[in-house]
């Protein structure tokens, strides 16, 4: 069995489409668990009447508590021995899990992962070890949920961290790749990603988005630690990530803080390793350079940097 685990917040307008992808599954032995978080739209109404359509639906609402609470109590219902996460805005095609369940079965694969955007051009086959690498990479294996089934057994135990509002989902990841032994990464795109246009607005970036550097943190540190040959790389993984998000403070007009020193003092630390370890473009490296040497600027080029 497959348990589908799905976090809904005010996503009436889309709930038919993605449970609709979910329920007419060419693989059909499926547990689908949708947690309605203290929506205020019609979303609780239309879990009810699409649990009253298949009996494979099991629905549950609580008060708001956040994306990483709900996910967490989601993983507590799984009954499955595999695990998928959904948005509740998005959709996969209907033939995903049988593809992944497929794939699954050649090798006894901890994990089988695939595109959320470009394909590739084949498939990929990795060890603990190459995993950790490519994860750091952030290429064709990243630390989202959403594209990846998981071993069920691989997420006792673990949970989401609450104190993390961005990057929660690739600190699960990483600890979850430390149990694994083999996984695939299909080169197909599988998954329906609802872009928001209004993502980087000001309206949108706040300063959670900076408990980012927690997650980056431990496992930069972590990799030190279990990983010390990929060491530079994990640092210079940690310098991109808080460029990026720099970026966007940048772009969204949000003033400088405490929150912003402390990210420009990693860039500035560890920026040089982006180049060195060839993780990303120059363009990237230009990037660390300039949010670490001054946000002023970096706010006054906002309009170059998207």
């Amino acid at each position: 069995m497959v348990s589908i685990l799905v976090p809904v917040y005010n996503a009436a307008p889309y709930l038919q489409e993605c449970v609709g992808s979910l329920t007419g599954q060419t693989y059909t032995d499926l547990q689908i668990v949708l947690i309605n978080d203290g929506s205020t739209d019609d979303s609780w109404e239309v879990m009810k009447t699409l649990a009253s359509q298949d009996k494979r639906i099991e629905i549950y609402s609580q008060p708001n508590c956040g994306v990483a609470a709900t996910r967490n109590r989601l993983l507590d219902k799984v009954r499955g021995d595999f695990v998928l996460f959904v948005d509740s805005d998005d959709w996969i095609e209907l033939n995903t899990i049988e593809l992944l369940m497929r794939e699954q079965e050649e090798e006894d694969y901890d994990i089988v992962a695939y595109q959320l955007s470009s394909p590739i051009p084949c498939n990929e086959y990795y060890d603990k070890e190459q995993i950790v690498k490519k994860f750091l990479e952030h290429s064709t294996f990243r630390g989202s949920l959403c594209d990846k089934l998981v071993k069920a057994d691989l997420y006792k135990g673990l949970g989401i961290d609450p104190t993390v509002s961005y990057g929660e989902d690739a600190l699960l990841i990483w600890q979850v790749l430390q149990r694994v032994q083999k996984v695939c990464v299909l080169g197909k795109v599988l998954y329906h990603y609802r872009e928001n246009e209004d993502s980087l607005s000001r309206q949108h970036f706040n300063g959670k988005k900076f408990t980012a550097y927690t997650t980056w943190d431990y496992i930069s540190r972590d990799t030190e630690e279990l990983w010390p040959q990929y060491k530079d790389l994990a640092k210079a993984r940690f310098a991109c990530e808080m460029a990026q998000i720099l970026r966007f403070g940048a772009m969204s007009g949000y003033r400088y803080d405490n929150s912003v020193r402390l990210l420009q003092e990693e860039v500035h630390r560890d920026g040089h390793l982006i180049r060195k370890t060839r993780i990303s473009s120059i363009k990237m490296s230009l990037l660390a350079w300039l949010v670490s040497h001054s946000y002023w600027l970096t706010c006054r080029l906002s309009r170059f940097l998207k």
